[in-house]
């Protein structure tokens, strides 16, 4: 997301003892950098890892300037004019405020003094910090409650140390034990099987040392969490159920997750408990450097040494399918955070949110929990955190987390965003990403898997341009550029896929090691509806594949000597029309769109196509050319459904071309030949006595182990793709 920044003039009034003083000051005619104001201000506030600027070193000099030197005033020092007309009387009784010292080169100066309680700092709902005197207010601000967020800072005791994860794994560690980490990080763990829950499987991953069991503390008791988030994590942590519990510990204990027993029931208290973990960490972040801040200005050495930030500010990435999911993400960050005010929520609202379409009461919940409302798939957010605010659509350098799409990211690191001025590549706004979160990734598969590919590519990496980060007080790891092995990632899916597996061998680097909870399957193929007026054979093919990368010319060879010549033999019968053939990938579909419109065998055929691509018009002329009879044969694609859920009717025979990721999508193919058997009941009344042999065939290979699990169920996968066991299987 390309920021423009905008010089402004400082504009800001304030009220004490019904007085009141408005300060201008006029900026200097070379210019200044807003950006560079902004770094400023956010690293007085404790919450940027950018540089301290050095206009600063100069504020108790030029305090007493004239008004030819006001003239040319750096905002620094408009900033403590700022501060001068608002100091409390000589004969207040308040106690001395806190002094800070920030570092530039060898000076230190005193900055700031706390304002008196009646103090009203001026508030604006700027966009992007375009309003410097909005910063200016959020500066004062955050001074006038120090002493309160000092005093719910983290404590250095060696106890607290030892059992806070964010301490243990960002806070703590020592380079030599690092590099040993990663070298048994970089070697083939050691995995570990057990079973949590209501049957749900834990494959546990650790490197070097066996990884100490996850506490499952039901609570938040025992999380570590912020005080300010105890009530509201509490609430939240209270009703989990026993393997979500598992999944919140190791999550908190800053473990690789890959949950792929995410559900409709579940999806909310999933949301939450990472949501809850994302603002945590940042708290986290935000108090350490606060702290570190005051302990620079109480001492004098001038070789103190404070590793504590990293290149740039984000440090939590949420990537989500759709903006609707965004706005319910967001809203689990704002129900947990309760913040006094949220800048730019109305726009949020606007932009992202939706109605849910009336046009979807009589679509599957899953395909209202996905669609329903704004399911636009480009977009990207920043959200930024200050004392008792939460801002929206920060610019990404000044924002806390980032929210977005595969495809709005990546379109922003390589193009700006669509802007109409066009920057180059630019993707430093993600080399301190420390905690990753993937909300439904089986939605992002259907999407495009490369675009979640190329953005856990750009990770983590050595930025470009300093963007004002000051390197004294970058984390060595950053420096040496092994920040992606101290990185975690969190991904929720409904089910797991081979996609996901290579990512996380591919991208996952965590030194503290890898959780993965895989749930029991029972198998789709028995949650057929009872109104089917059929008693169905459901038949799967096994055929011989060498590898997963010749897996569809095997397939499509097997299809073509095998299942096409009994559909050649029986189209020209009436009572075998209605073949649906189910393709699970595009490629797939388009090859046997191009084989059954140029074949030579193929010609007494009469098919139509519905794709994801496929114009309403033709989706629309297909279906009732099928359901007539005309076509007796449709190509039909997993993503198409995905995306529409098509009622298709007339449907008599399905083929499986491949067995889907979806495993509900098997029980709705099933679900539309039964609706057609209620709707011809002379077809139906024919079919009895065959105990529906040849209806419902799928084609499968041993690489399709994972989704034929899902249909089949645990207990019986074995089988299918055992050798021994033949090569045909039929479940009556």
């Amino acid at each position: 997301m390309a920021v423009q920044h905008r010089q402004r003039r400082p504009h800001v009034q304030t009220k004490k003892g019904g007085r009141g003083a408005r300060i201008h000051k006029q900026e200097p005619s070379t210019g200044f950098s807003s950006s560079r104001t902004r770094d400023t201000l956010e690293d007085a506030e404790g919450l940027s890892s950018d540089e301290e600027t050095s206009g600063q070193d100069e504020l108790a000099a030029n305090e007493e300037g004239s008004d030819s030197e006001n003239e040319n005033a750096t905002p620094a020092q408009s900033y403590a004019t700022l501060l001068r007309a608002l100091k409390p009387a000589a004969t207040t009784s308040e106690r001395p405020a806190k002094r800070r010292k920030l570092e530039n080169g060898r000076n230190f100066t005193e900055v700031k003094r706390r304002l008196s309680d009646g103090t009203e700092p001026v508030s604006a709902d700027a966009e992007e910090g375009d309003d410097l005197g909005t910063e200016l207010a959020e500066e004062a601000e955050h001074e006038a409650g120090a002493a309160h967020e000092m005093d719910e800072a983290d404590s250095d005791d060696e106890d607290f140390i030892l059992h806070d994860p964010f301490e243990r794994h960002y806070g703590n560690v020592v380079e030599a034990d690092l590099a040993i980490a990663i070298e048994q990080q970089e070697q083939r763990g050691t995995s570990g099987k057990t079973t949590v829950g209501n049957g749900v499987r834990k494959i546990t991953t650790s490197y070097g040392q066996p990884s100490r069991p996850a506490k499952n503390n039901k609570g938040s008791g025992g999380l570590n969490i912020k005080r300010r988030l105890t009530e509201a994590g509490t609430a939240v942590t209270s009703n989990l159920s026993s393997e979500e519990q598992d999944i919140m510990s190791e999550m908190f204990a800053y473990r690789d997750t890959l949950c792929g027993c995410r559900s409709l029931d579940n999806a909310p208290r999933l949301r939450d408990l990472s949501a809850l973990h994302a603002v945590n960490h940042v708290f986290k972040t935000r108090d350490r450097v606060l702290k570190n801040n005051a302990k620079l200005a109480q001492q004098s050495a001038e070789d103190a040494e404070y590793r504590d930030q990293g290149f740039t500010r984000p440090k939590v990435l949420v990537l989500v399918p759709t903006k609707q999911a965004c706005v319910r993400f967001i809203g689990s960050i704002v129900k947990l955070s309760q913040p006094d005010q949220q800048e730019n929520r109305g726009r949020l609202t606007d932009t992202f949110s939706q109605l849910e379409d009336d046009s979807f009461e009589n679509k599957p919940q899953d395909f209202r929990e996905l669609f329903g409302g704004n399911h636009e798939e480009d977009f990207r957010v920043g959200l930024k955190f200050t004392r008792k605010t939460i801002k929206f659509f920060s610019g990404f350098y000044n924002s806390d987390i980032i929210f977005a799409s595969p495809l709005g990211l990546m379109r922003t690191i390589t193009t700006g965003g669509g802007k109409k001025e066009k920057k180059g590549y630019d993707a430093d706004f993600l080399s301190s990403i420390e905690v990753l979160v993937m909300d439904h990734a089986n939605a992002l598969e259907m999407q495009n898997w490369q675009h979640v590919d190329y953005v856990f590519s750009q990770l983590n990496l050595l930025p470009k341009e300093s963007h004002g980060a000051d390197f004294a007080r970058a984390r060595s790891w950053y420096l040496d550029g092994k920040a992606k092995y101290l990185r975690q990632t969190i991904i929720f899916s409904d089910y797991l896929t081979p996609s996901i597996s290579a990512l996380a061998s591919a991208h996952l680097h965590n030194i503290a090691g890898r959780v993965k909870y895989i749930p029991t399957y029972t198998g789709a193929m028995l949650n057929l509806s009872p109104s089917i007026p059929l008693n169905l054979t459901q038949t799967f093919l096994r055929f011989d594949s060498v590898s997963p990368h010749t897996d569809s010319d095997a397939r499509f060879k097997f299809f073509t000597s095998t299942i096409l010549p009994n559909l050649l033999r029986s189209s020209n019968k009436a009572t075998n029309k209605g073949t649906l053939i189910f393709v699970p990938t595009y490629l797939d579909f388009v090859r046997l769109r191009n084989h059954f419109s140029t074949a030579q065998e193929t010609t007494s055929l009469s098919f139509g196509t519905i794709s994801e691509y496929s114009p309403r018009g033709d989706v629309a002329r297909a279906r009732s050319h099928f359901f007539s009879g005309r076509h007796s044969i449709m190509l039909y694609s997993e993503r198409a459904h995905h995306y529409f859920r098509y009622k298709l009717k007339g449907v008599r025979r399905i083929i499986f071309y491949g067995v889907p990721e979806n495993p509900i999508f098997w029980t709705e193919m099933i679900d539309a030949l039964g609706m057609n058997a209620q709707m011809d009941m002379e077809w139906a009344q024919s079919q009895r006595g065959k105990q529906g042999k040849g209806l419902v065939r799928a084609i499968f290979s041993k690489w399709d182990v994972m989704k034929l699990e899902r249909v089949v169920g645990t207990e019986r996968v074995g089988r299918l793709v055992s050798e021994r066991e033949g090569d045909v299987f039929e479940f009556v």
